[in-house]
């Protein structure tokens, strides 16, 4: 999906907009200077978009399109000229804007800048502990042009700081569940979207002014609805991703180092039979038993799940919107709109 756009949109409007100022006083009271605000303007289930009147004749638009549409952005469209154009046509009554026929073709063709844009999918893994442990093993065995990745409250970064683009990745189950980002308790099947988003691995691309100028992308009609995800693609398969990474079968948080380092030997194919004494094996057997692993069962000397980092992130594993989504307010598609 389309998960943010910064642009610059066409459209003629009377009274200039903007939430305030930020100003510079200078020792003896006279101000140096001041910059207008953007200003918050709020859309489905409380979730808002920045506006700022550049002149009478464009707007500076900043903000998550899908979200200010849906109240959410676990999944959404790759539509980027439809989102924008709805986008605008929905702000026409809330700010009184007054667009002019030329306007509202440039919305409908695409004939504006961009600034920014952030191209995101999602894959599943088996459940969310399987994503922590991708993310884990990414940010040891993984590095970009940028060089190697950084972690910050559970998502890792590639580029984070770079002026033209980044990737990031991060559990999607666990951004639902952290305060400040949990879903509205009024939203269209709530739970549904919870469980959903539980064990998705979020990939998202963003693209800044520099870097989509240089990649022919930085105006809207330069988009098609198959290139965000060409994009995302293309950076993700630039980034090294050669070594690999093990999918357990257990979720292995919460266990005692103890435990995790039985798991680990078992799941080498040691025999832990030989390895410990009866008592002690028996033990750590009803252990695993409660998560339904039997380790009295040998595993072969080579696991058998550990797998390329990069083969998780194939292109035809990408999530899809889920079937109960559509035709719901949770997925806002540009072209049924227009039907």
């Amino acid at each position: 999906m389309i998960d943010w756009i910064t642009a610059i949109i066409p459209c003629h409007h009377d009274e200039m907009i903007f939430g305030g100022f930020v100003t510079s006083v200078s020792l003896d009271g006279e101000i140096d200077w001041r910059v207008e605000k953007k200003q918050q303007i709020v859309g489905s289930h409380e979730s808002s978009i920045s506006i700022k009147s550049l002149d009478n004749k464009h707007l500076f638009i900043d903000g998550n399109p899908a979200k200010w549409l849906q109240g959410h952005n676990i999944f959404g469209t790759d539509n980027l000229i439809g989102l924008v154009e709805a986008v605008m046509h929905k702000l026409i009554p809330l700010l009184k804007l007054t667009p002019t026929d030329l306007d509202i073709q440039s919305w409908k063709t695409g004939s504006y800048d961009l600034k920014r844009v952030d191209c995101t999918a999602m894959w599943d893994l088996p459940r969310r502990a399987d994503v922590r442990a991708w993310l884990r093993a990414a940010e040891m065995q993984s590095k970009s042009r940028h060089g190697r990745p950084v972690t910050t409250g559970g998502t890792l970064y590639f580029g984070k700081k770079s002026r033209r683009w980044s990737v990031k990745f991060y559990a999607k189950g666990d951004e639902v569940d952290a305060r400040g980002h949990k879903l509205p308790d009024d939203i269209e099947l709530r739970d549904n979207l919870i469980d959903y988003a539980d064990n998705k691995l979020r990939g998202e691309l963003t693209l800044r002014s520099i870097q989509l100028k240089e990649k022919g992308l930085s105006e809207a009609h330069q988009w098609s609805e198959s290139t965000p995800i060409e994009q995302l693609i293309k950076y993700i398969e630039s980034l090294n991703m050669s070594e690999q990474f093990s999918i357990t079968p257990v979720d292995l948080e919460g266990l005692p180092a103890r435990l995790i380092a039985v798991y680990t030997l078992w799941k080498d194919g040691v025999d832990l039979r030989a390895m410990y004494p009866k008592a002690s094996f028996y033990r750590y057997r009803l252990e695993f038993l409660k998560k339904g692993i039997d380790i009295a069962i040998r595993q072969p000397s080579k696991p058998n799940n550990v797998i390329p980092l990069v083969r998780v992130l194939r292109p035809e594993a990408i999530s899809q919107i889920p079937e109960w989504a559509i035709g719901t307010s949770l997925y806002f598609n540009p072209i049924e709109q227009k039907n």
